[in-house]
Parts: C-alpha cells; structure tokens; sequence
C-alpha cells in the first residue's frame, strides 16, 4: 500500500488539453500511474507492479503514437522535436520496468510515482499544450488519431487497414479476480479499450452468480483464488452452459496448469505480469474465433 507522504495523481480541468481523445489516454495513464504506487507492497506485488508496468509502456507507446498522428496531420511545426521527447520519455519508463524485472527490490512506490507524476503533469502542461492551438477542433487530424491502432509499432502505417476484428464498445466483459489492484488494473486497460460493460466478481462464487444474471462475452478469471479456484469455476461455469470466451490468467507457467485449464474450457492463458498488448492479442483472438 501506499505511504501518507506520497498521494496518487488527482485529475484536474487544468491537465485538460480539449482534444478528447488525448484527454482520454491521459486519464488512463494517470490511472496506471497511481496504480504504481498502490501495487507496491500487495500481496501479488510482482504481478500486480509488474502487470501496471508492462502496461504502462504499453499504453505510453500507443499513446504516443496517437499524439504524432495527430499532430501531422495538423502540420503541427514542432513534430520533430515532440517525436524525440516522447523516445527519451519512453526510454525511461522501459528502463524502470527493466530494473523491476531484474530486480523487483530495487523499484519502490514513491521513486517511481514521484519520477512519474513529474513526467506526465510537467509533459502534459509543458509540451502538449504547445500543440493545442493546432490541433484542437482538426476534425480531421482528430480522425486520424483515431484510427491508430493499439498494436501500432514504430514503422508500421499509422491507420487500421481495414474494420476493427473486434467492437469493444459492444463487448460485455466479466472479470473473476479476487485481488483488488489487480481488478483495477483489468479495468483500466478494458476501458482503455473501450470496453462499458464490466462486471466484477472477486471470487469464484460471484462469478458464477453473475454468469447466472447476466451472459457475458468474454471472462477473465484469475487461477488462484480462496475457496474456489479458477479451474474450478470455469468447470462450473461450462457445466452450467456457459458459452463466453474465458481467458485465464496466472503467475504460474508450467504445463499442467495450462493443461488443466484448457481441460476445464479455458479458451486462453496470460501469465502474469500481463502486458496490456499480450491481453489485446489474446482476447481478439479469443472473441474471433
């Protein structure tokens, strides 16, 4: 948990830029940062930090994206320079999530809510608003924004080719996960998505009783849980005639657990620390199908 001596980031009308869909990515990327500092200290604090920190590259990487398109096709002037703030920007929220890997000591909650609230709010009101007056009410640049995809890479064509393989927005998701930061942490990254309708369950016996008021399209389900397992909850749920796509997700990696849960009806399998990128693919695939 978190320390009195270091608050979480609070989202205030003088963060906002007036683009929406900027003011969007920048609310979930204040989300992900006090997700940093709350993780610290959890009883999953390696999946939980590192999951918030995976994501966090994730999302600074499409965000960032997002914020280039924008601004060329606005004929913004200072693109260039912007380009090479967000690679130094990026490098260091890698380089973060790099130490927590090799070292999950080494990462502490207030260095890094501290690092990262002095990068987003001084990056906010110091660089972005600069591109304001270009870019605000460019209903076109605004489009083209739009349509990057969240798998964008660098060098990649910035636009989908073609419809999304998935319409978020209708999508109806239930999560069974009995850690709270986690659950934060799924939600963050579905409503980055664009995803409105999520249930939340924090143990097996509430999933079922949600599946049994309500028939979702995609289930997220974590393995370890009191009581009532993932495993166990999935038998249950198939058994009962549940016909959602059900990704399960565990820090554990070996094969039996994977084999048990694809027996059980599993459609899918994320280890933690999940990466919001490995979440998209897996679930794109998952509702595809």
């Amino acid at each position: 948990m978190g320390t009195a001596e270091v608050r979480p980031i609070e989202w205030t009308e003088d963060l906002k830029i007036g683009i929406p869909i900027i003011d969007a990515d920048h609310k979930v990327l204040v989300s992900l940062l006090n997700q940093v500092f709350e993780t610290v200290g959890d009883r999953e604090e390696k999946a939980t930090l590192g999951s918030v920190l995976n994501s966090l590259v994730d999302y600074t990487e499409y965000h960032f994206a997002r914020e280039e398109r924008l601004q060329e096709v606005a004929g913004y002037g200072g693109l260039a320079g912007h380009k090479a703030l967000h690679r130094d920007l990026t490098a260091q929220v890698v380089a973060i999530r790099t130490r927590f890997e090799q070292d999950p000591e080494s990462v502490h909650g207030e260095e890094v809510l501290n690092f990262l609230r002095s990068w987003l709010v001084d990056h906010i009101n110091g660089h972005d608003m600069a591109y304001r007056g270009a870019c605000v009410g460019n209903e076109v640049a605004i489009k083209a924004a739009t349509g990057v995809a969240f798998d964008h890479a660098e060098g990649d064509d910035y636009e989908d080719d073609g419809a999304p393989l998935v319409d978020w927005a209708r999508v109806k998701v239930l999560v069974v996960e009995d850690n709270r930061n986690f659950q934060i942490i799924i939600q963050t990254i579905l409503k980055s998505l664009g995803v409105r309708d999520i249930t939340m369950a924090g143990n097996g016996e509430e999933g079922l009783a949600a599946l049994a008021a309500a028939v979702p399209d995609l289930v997220l389900c974590d393995w370890r849980m009191e009581a009532m397992d993932g495993i166990e909850f999935v038998s249950q749920a198939r058994a009962g005639g549940s016909q959602a796509k059900i990704i399960m997700m565990s820090g554990y990696s070996d094969d039996d657990v994977r084999d048990r849960a694809v027996a059980a009806g599993v459609d899918d399998f994320l280890e933690k620390p999940i990466t919001a990128r490995g979440f998209l693919d897996a679930a794109t695939s998952a509702l595809s199908r």
